[in-house]
């Protein structure tokens, strides 16, 4: 008589549930649902790509007006530059027509901007080539460094940080905290020059960290840069110190949030019953806490191309690297009014559209930032 009854009572559980799927399936609920979720995501990206319209809009304004208006303001016009210390009046106002800058300051901006969303960056008259020739190719060093950097220093954030969770207190522990404290508080201007002369200046004097070689050493190149088309090697070989020296300091800051992060999560119920449940460490990190972490770091790497572009700066400058740092302060100090605002205006465009990119790949891997 149990039995059947036990029987009984599984045989309505199961009608009352193929009865309320049915119900739901005949209101649309499920589908609704499912239309919910793409409605949120689709108004998610559209309000992010808005912000970043909003954003790159408000960047080009206040380049445009640093580098053109206030430059014509006090006397030292774009037109006068191209057109040289000797040159009459009427050659100025020439050379003014022709750069456009002879027109009221909103119509040079909305020009620039037409001519931005057009893929032109303007003319260099100092190089007397267009700015996107030069930009390009110098965004793509820029992108070899940043992108290789972020490489380092997540895959050194995320070994030393889970190695400190995993042994808190314990020497090791110590020691890596010691590293982070001591790589945070060194500046990438001073990395970047001690790494040169250290590993790649005195090695080729028979000496590495003051120590005697006995023999002439030529491992990594002091500076320059080769493409990864032309030889992959030698673009690894000469990038290795920069992205180190660039990495340095991010990689600290990371490993000292994963560590945390990891920590805290140690001490959740649902950590301690996976454990319960006979689960290694490495499995709960993987299987719980990595998914947890993952858009956390995503955010923060969106949020650090934009410091890692002014931290590009500093370190194409000691190894020599033809990036947009080193384009832009040349242009800056020629007074290459153009050509500096080519460069900002595209460094701007790439931290605003990793920016958002991040934003948008959090919000895939968390749903409850699209729904809010």
């Amino acid at each position: 008589m149990v039995l059947a009854h036990d029987r009984e009572t599984r045989r309505i559980e199961i009608n009352e549930k193929d009865g309320e799927t049915a119900a739901r399936a005949f209101l649309g609920v499920g589908r609704r649902e499912g239309r919910d979720e793409v409605g949120d995501v689709t108004r998610y990206v559209t309000r992010r790509l808005l912000a970043a319209g909003a954003q790159l809009l408000i960047i080009t304004f206040v380049a445009y007006a640093l580098f053109f208006l206030i430059a014509d303001l006090t006397g030292a016009s774009p037109a006068q530059r191209v057109a040289g210390k000797g040159a009459t009046p009427a050659r100025v106002r020439e050379i003014a027509h022709i750069m456009g800058v002879d027109r009221p300051w909103y119509a040079q901006y909305v020009h620039f901007v037409d001519r931005l969303a057009r893929g032109d960056l303007g003319y260099s008259f100092q190089r007397r080539q267009p700015v996107s020739d030069i930009v390009f190719p110098a965004a793509g060093v820029t992108s070899s460094l940043v992108v290789g950097a972020a490489a380092v220093w997540l895959v050194i954030a995320i070994f030393v940080g889970l190695v400190g969770a995993l042994r808190p207190r314990s020497l090791i522990d110590r020691v890596l905290t010691i590293g982070v404290q001591t790589s945070i508080a060194a500046p990438v201007f001073w990395v970047a020059p001690m790494l040169s002369f250290l590993l790649a200046y005195q090695p080729t004097q028979g000496k590495l960290l003051g120590i005697s070689l006995g023999r002439r050493v030529d491992w990594l190149p002091i500076g320059g840069y080769v493409g990864p088309i032309a030889s992959p090697l030698q673009w690894a070989l000469h990038l290795i110190l920069p992205w180190f020296a660039l990495a340095i300091g991010f990689a600290a800051l990371y490993a000292r949030f994963v560590r945390a992060f990891v920590l805290e999560q140690f001490s959740e119920e649902y950590v301690k019953t996976a454990r319960a449940k006979g689960a290694s460490e490495w499995r709960i990190i993987r299987r719980h806490i990595g998914p947890l972490v993952a858009p956390a770091i995503v955010t923060l790497l969106g949020l650090d191309v934009g410091v890692a572009l002014g931290g590009a700066l500093f370190v194409e400058q000691v190894f020599g690297l033809p990036g947009l740092g080193y384009v832009g302060l040349s242009s800056i100090q020629n007074l290459d009014y153009p050509l500096t605002v080519g460069t900002i205006t595209f460094a701007a465009l790439v931290a605003v559209a990793a920016n958002a990119a991040a934003d948008l790949a959090q919000a895939m891997l968390d749903p409850r930032v699209r729904a809010g």
